[in-house]
Formats: structure tokens, sequence, C-alpha cells
């Protein structure tokens, strides 16, 4: 048996250039995780990811999508002179709360 009682029987193994594998190793220092445990790991992570953006791509777009609801919102609020500091506050731990649901709506193109 595997790890909590998941099996895995398959493997799946490459080559790295020297430069490739000092990247990954710069990129685990600070952590407890081996090479393989983290290119197993940024593997399962893409392959969870609905939308399949890697992840620096999807911190970009998910940082654009709560802007794009933020100055919407904000300019709408605005146009109706109803934005005050505290409604601003609520929208901003709004979209800090919800970004996944924010991002899913601006994938789908609806309003959010």
């Amino acid at each position: 048996m595997g790890v909590n009682g998941h099996r895995f029987p398959h493997t799946i193994s490459y080559r790295l250039t020297d430069e490739d594998y000092l990247r990954i190793e710069n990129e685990l220092k600070g952590t407890n995780l081996t090479p393989h445990d983290w290119c197993r790991e940024a593997v399962l992570e893409r392959l969870h990811e609905d939308n399949g953006l890697p992840r620096s791509q999807r911190l970009i777009f998910n940082q654009l999508a709560r802007t794009q609801y933020l100055v919407g919102l904000g300019f709408q609020l605005l146009a109706e002179n109803k934005l005050s500091p505290d409604e601003w506050k609520k929208l901003r731990i709004y979209a800090k709360h919800n970004l996944k649901l924010i991002s899913q709506k601006v994938m789908e193109d609806e309003p959010i």
C-alpha cells in the first residue's frame, strides 16, 4: 500500500539537463520536498486544475479577474453615487474570499 492506503502502480521518469535540475533544486530551497515530490505535485496540480493554466499564468489570470470585478463594480457604484468606504471594503473582502468563483465567471464570460 502507498500513502493513505492508495496504490501507486505507475512510474513516470524522464531526464533533465543540468540547468533544469539546478532550477528545480533552487525552487526547492527552504522546503522539505525532493525533486521527485516537487515534479509529481506540479504534474498533479496541472491535471486537477479546471482551466489547465500553469500556476504562474493562473496567478496572473486570477489577479486580472479580481481587478476586473473590482473596477467594474467600483465604477458602477461611483456612477450611482453609492460607493462608500465601507461598501468598497466589503467588495474587496468579497473579491479576496471568492476569487475562484469570480475567475470561473470570467472564464465563462458571464456577468459577475
